[in-house]
């Protein structure tokens, strides 16, 4: 064997047959580039409209005012980050961490949220009602203080908590979102669905519930002070009498 030979081998041994370990291994080293490059981009301009964003660190980011409609932010680590008042119209979070992110402002118009860490995440005042996947995230802690989710909800077949088991094995698997200890004062919830959501400990002062179906769902040390809840379908599957004011009276039997 030659010299170049010798000098080949380990190189065909590493890499492998017809050297397609060292092209993945360079694909992926020009991906990575190619994000950090994405993100440095962002973090510069805050300008980032429909880019490529899955899995980018930005940990403690500064992107207020961002503009990221449609760009595509799946697993993209976000705790602590500050995006308020950022342009997400259309954006997918799906998976993303943003525990404590600061989303105060921003604009969510068809945004998915499926699967999000959201917990102790400051969305006070904000619109979720296009938002997608909000079944899915988990809201433990969270500030949605006066959100409007309003003939909306945290319910859907992704909701990972389930208060009850399915009826029958061809029934569709469904339940709500995790919003244990969320303060949800002041919330618009008017015929919003939170079946099945698992509110322990939240704070639902002064929230619009009228109409809401709470059926199945966890209220279990639940603050309801000033709540509104006439017409609302009671945990029990009972209906809360016109002028529940504080908590679900039973309607006056006829």
């Amino acid at each position: 064997m030659d010299s170049r030979a010798r000098l080949l081998l380990p190189l065909l041994i590493l890499c492998g047959p017809g050297l397609q370990g060292c092209r993945g291994e360079s694909e992926q080293t020009a991906q990575r580039k190619a994000l950090q490059k994405t993100v440095q981009r962002l973090l510069e301009t805050r300008e980032c409209a429909g880019c490529e964003l899955s899995g980018a660190m930005l940990e403690g980011a500064d992107l207020e005012g961002a503009r990221l409609a449609g760009a595509t932010l799946e697993g993209a680590k976000l705790a602590r980050a500050r995006l308020g008042k950022a342009d997400l119209t259309g954006a997918n979070l799906s998976r993303a961490d943003a525990r404590k992110a600061d989303f105060r402002g921003a604009r969510l118009d068809d945004v998915w949220f499926s699967d999000m860490q959201l917990q102790e995440a400051n969305l006070e005042g904000l619109d979720l009602r296009t938002v997608k996947g909000l079944a899915s995230a988990n809201f433990e802690g969270a500030n949605l203080r006066g959100i409007n989710l309003e003939e909306a909800g945290f319910y859907g077949v992704d909701g990972p908590y389930r208060r009850t088991e399915r009826p029958h094995p061809y029934s569709v698997s469904s339940g709500g979102a995790l919003l244990r200890r969320a303060d949800l004062t002041g919330a618009r919830l008017r015929y919003a669905v939170l079946a099945r959501c698992d509110l322990e400990g939240a704070i639902l002062r002064d929230a619009d519930l009228r109409d809401a179906d709470l059926e199945k769902a966890n209220l279990t040390g639940v603050e309801l002070q000033g709540a509104r809840l006439s017409g609302a379908t009671w945990e029990d599957g009972s209906r809360c009498a016109a002028g529940s004011q504080g908590g679900c009276r039973s309607p006056k039997p006829r």
